[in-house]
C-alpha cells in the first residue's frame, strides 16, 4: 500500500533527525506543514535546513513553508483552529495514488510492525476507515510514562485513515470518517513531555490557544529543578490535572532510535 505521513511541524529538528529517515523508508509520501503558531513564523531551530538538505532523489517529501491561516477558510477538526486549518492546506498536497493518511507528530514514534499490522488490518476489512493506536506516553526522559491509575489504554485520537482522493482533511478528527477500530498490543511510543523547553512552549501554547493546563507552573518547575538534580526519575501530576500517574518505564524502544542522544538533545535547558 502507498502510505503518506502528513504532519505538523515547528521547531523540532532532534526528533526529525531521528524518526524522518524511517519516514522516507517505508512511505510514499511526507507532506510536512511548518508553521510556529505563537510567532507566526517558520521553525529556526534548524528543521528546515535538516527537511530542506534531507536526500530525496525520489521526490517524496513535500515541506510547506508558506502557510497563513488568515488565507484557509474552510477547515476542520478539533483543538487549535490554527493546527485544523495547518492540516487543511496540507490535504491539497497528497497525491492521487495515496492508499493511507498517517498523522503521527514528529514526537510520536512507531516501527515497521505497527506498518504490517495496519496494511493488514486494511487488506482484510474493506469497510475500515480509521485506526487508533495507543500511546506509550513519555514525560521527562526515557525512564517515565504517564499512566491511568486503572491501568487502561492511553488513546489520544486515530492517527491512520483511509486516503480519499480530494478530501480536506481535520486535526483529530479521523474517527468521524466511518468505521474505526482500537489497536490493543501495538503502540506509539510518545515523548509527549520530554524535553523543558519543548513544554514550556508547548504548555503556553495550550493556555493561549486550547484547553487550560491548570497546573503548568507547577510542573514546570518540578521538571526544571529534577534536571539541576540530574535526577533519573519524575514523579509529577500530569499538567493537566488529569489521573494520569507518572511510572517507570523500563521496556523497549524502536530500534531505529537512539533514545539517548535524542533525550540529551531534548533536556537541555
Amino acid at each position: 500500500m502507498n502510505l503518506c505521513h502528513l504532519n505538523l511541524c515547528c521547531n523540532e529538528l532532534p526528533f526529525l533527525e531521528e524518526k524522518l529517515p524511517f519516514l522516507y523508508k517505508h512511505f510514499k509520501q511526507i507532506v510536512m506543514i511548518d508553521y510556529n503558531i505563537l510567532e507566526k513564523c517558520n521553525s529556526t531551530d534548524g528543521s528546515i535546513e535538516y527537511i530542506e538538505n534531507f536526500p530525496d532523489p525520489e521526490k517524496k517529501i513535500t515541506l510547506i513553508k508558506d502557510f497563513n491561516p488568515d488565507k484557509i477558510t474552510k477547515y476542520n477538526g478539533v483543538s487549535i483552529i490554527e493546527k485544523q486549518k495547518m492540516f487543511s492546506y496540507g490535504s491539497q498536497f497528497v497525491r492521487d495514488d495515496i492508499d493511507q493518511i498517517w498523522a503521527t507528530d514528529n514526537d510520536e514514534f512507531f516501527d515497521e510492525k505497527l506498518i504490517n499490522n495496519i496494511n493488514k488490518l486494511y487488506a482484510e476489512d474493506s469497510n475500515l476507515i480509521s485506526v487508533d493506536i495507543p500511546h506509550i506516553y513519555f514525560v521527562y526522559n526515557q525512564y517515565n510514562i504517564y499512566k491511568y491509575k486503572n491501568g487502561s489504554k492511553f488513546y489520544i485520537r486515530p492517527r491512520v485513515t483511509k486516503h480519499i482522493k480530494d478530501k480536506i482533511y481535520g486535526h483529530c478528527n479521523f474517527e468521524t470518517y466511518g468505521k474505526t477500530i482500537k489497536l490493543k498490543n501495538d503502540y506509539l511510543y510518545h515523548f509527549a513531555y520530554v524535553g523543558y523547553n519543548r513544554c514550556l512552549d508547548k504548555l503556553t501554547l495550550y493556555n493561549k490557544k486550547g484547553s487550560k493546563h491548570h497546573h503548568t507552573t507547577n510542573f514546570l518547575k518540578c521538571y526544571k529543578e529534577s534536571l539541576l538534580k540530574d535526577e533519573k526519575y519524575f514523579n509529577v501530576r500530569h499538567p493537566n490535572g488529569s489521573d494520569l500517574m507518572c511510572v517507570k518505564y523500563d521496556k523497549d524502544y524502536p530500534e531505529y532510535i537512539n533514545v539517548d542522544k535524542l533525550i540529551k538533545k531534548l533536556n537541555i535547558i
